[in-house]
């Protein structure tokens, strides 16, 4: 037996921050939304390790603001208490001192998965949803489960991974003009692998507890603990790698990869100091190698269809708010025009 179709105003697909963001301009204005999200909590790489009171951020580890319009939105983040800022530039590595540069970098007070749960309260989202299929509907459209459910909207908004939004409309047959096609086809993600390791013993990592080298295999490591996260009374660290080397060691087992970033992280350990490895993550699409250059990309036939995302024009987190917002404003002039 089919099962009945559920309606919308809007299916947003994807609850990372640019869908979060666009779901509550448009719950505000009154519209009846969806929000379709793969995984079983909100955020995507708004992520955070943990285990009892201690956490690692595993995903976003700090992010700045460029722009009046974010400006606006950190201080009321600061005010509820659910952010706060760390530092105002890093080292590199070459020296043990930091080198501001006098841009805030902010981080969640409590981990980023806790700012997720923040920006997501209250909102209609359908967790654990894997959709198979987008396709046209009666002038708007349908999104089908893998459980055979289907939920149809006037209006679409998709956040994921570029290739990702194009697999799914190209399953359902839904033609994008050859210009966009070609620009989103551009549009490539770099890979991170994310380990979380405790320490027992001091680390010698300069204030504020981090450093950034992009140019190395190990482009960030992280002091968790220095950054207010951990309640144990051990250095946590959280390791990144940059999208050449994770790319070049995807296929490796965990423990291998693990087994590696330890000998990497020997020259920022004090005498004596052991390492424990805890978790690898992996992200397969953690860094946009290639923007669309507007905040969001909108289709207006067969019915109001626009992709948004921190690869649309702009920065990691600033960029995927900004985008969320101006694609909700967007789908609101375009609905009520």
């Amino acid at each position: 037996m089919r099962m009945a179709v559920e309606r919308f105003d809007t299916i947003i697909v994807g609850a990372g921050l640019s869908g979060l963001m666009a779901a509550r301009r448009l719950v505000d204005e009154g519209l009846h939304v969806s929000i379709v999200e793969r995984e079983s909590v909100a955020g995507g790489r708004l992520a955070t390790w943990q285990a009892g009171s201690d956490r690692a951020d595993i995903g976003a580890q700090f992010f700045t603001v460029r722009t009046p319009e974010f400006q606006a939105v950190v201080e009321q983040w600061l005010a509820m208490g659910w952010v706060v800022e760390w530092s105002r530039g890093w080292s590199d590595g070459l020296s043990l001192e930091s080198q501001p540069d006098g841009h805030p970098r902010y981080i969640a007070a409590e981990g980023f998965a806790a700012l997720a749960r923040e920006l997501s309260a209250g909102l209609p989202v359908r967790f654990s949803t894997q959709l198979d299929v987008i396709s046209v509907d009666d002038g708007g459209w349908i999104a089908a489960t893998t459980e055979g459910r289907r939920i149809a909207g006037r209006s679409l908004i998709l956040t994921p991974p570029v290739p990702q939004s194009l697999a799914l409309l190209r399953a359902g047959g839904v033609a994008i003009p050859d210009e966009q096609r070609a620009i989103l086809d551009d549009i490539r993600y770099g890979a991170c692998l994310c380990g979380v390791f405790t320490v027992d013993g001091e680390t010698t990592l300069p204030e504020p507890g981090a450093l950034q080298r992009p140019d190395h295999s190990i482009s960030w490591i992280a002091d968790n603990r220095r950054k207010g996260l951990f309640a144990s009374g051990h250095a946590t660290l959280t390791i990144q790698v940059n999208p050449e080397t994770s790319a070049a060691r995807w296929g490796e087992a965990d423990t291998e990869v693990l087994t590696w970033m330890a000998t990497e992280l020997e020259p920022w350990l004090a005498p004596g100091a052991q390492l424990h490895p805890i978790t690898l993550k992996r992200w397969p699409n953690a860094i946009p190698l290639g923007l669309y250059p507007a905040r969001y990309l909108m289709l207006e036939a067969p019915a109001p269809l626009l992709l948004a995302g921190d690869a649309f024009n702009g920065p990691r987190v600033e960029g995927a708010v900004l985008s969320g917002w101006a694609a909700a404003d967007a789908l609101l002039r375009s609905l009520y025009s």
